[in-house]
């Protein structure tokens, strides 16, 4: 049972999934700068209830998109909208913190949305993701600013656009780019 102080899973599934999102967070918006091609293998890493993976999904009608998440709720959330809308081309999985069920240079990219605030050890999750990528493989990523007077997340979690260089740099990334989103997230472009 949740407390007041910790929302439960169908809380966060709901907050996730809410219509006003797109407002801010449009993901067709956000996909128009990203490195994507309709033939690409694609992880979204962190997927949560697939916000952003039915969209990215859309994106790659030749490709595929793995979706993967660590909780169970989470992904049988997906599942459930992934079969209403009749995605053929999503495939659901679940992972560990650093250990992800696909084989190693098996992605064009990868989309780490809201996920590496998340991890204990940033440089191993990046450097796990990195080594699912083919060569040249992008990754994106999209975060929070440190300053967000509106984010429930502590400011200590938060990871700023000016700290992902010397992160991807640690797992043996290249950083190429940063853009704001909103003026509350922002985007990053890192490459293999």
């Amino acid at each position: 049972m949740a407390d007041s102080t910790h929302p439960s899973i169908q809380e966060r599934i709901d907050s996730l999934l809410r219509p006003q999102r797109l407002e801010e967070l449009d993901p067709f918006v956000i996909m128009s700068f990203m490195p994507i091609d309709t033939y690409d293998q694609v992880a979204d890493i962190g997927c949560g209830p697939g916000y952003f993976s039915i969209p990215l999904a859309k994106h790659i009608t030749y490709g595929k998109l793995y979706a993967l998440d660590i909780l169970d709720e989470m992904l049988d959330s997906l599942q459930a909208r992934v079969s209403e809308v009749d995605m053929g081309n999503v495939e659901v999985l679940k992972c560990g913190s650093t250990e992800f069920p696909l084989p190693v240079e098996s992605l064009d990219g990868a989309f780490l949305a809201f996920v590496i605030h998340e991890t204990e050890d940033r440089s191993a999750f990046l450097g796990a993701v990195k080594d699912l990528l083919k060569p040249k493989g992008w990754c994106i990523v999209l975060e929070v600013y440190r300053d967000d007077p509106e984010s429930c997340l502590p400011p200590e979690r938060r990871i700023g656009p000016d700290d992902l260089p010397a992160l991807a740099r640690e797992s043996g990334l290249r950083f190429s780019w940063w853009r704001d989103i909103n003026g509350r997230h922002y985007m990053a472009l890192l490459r293999k």
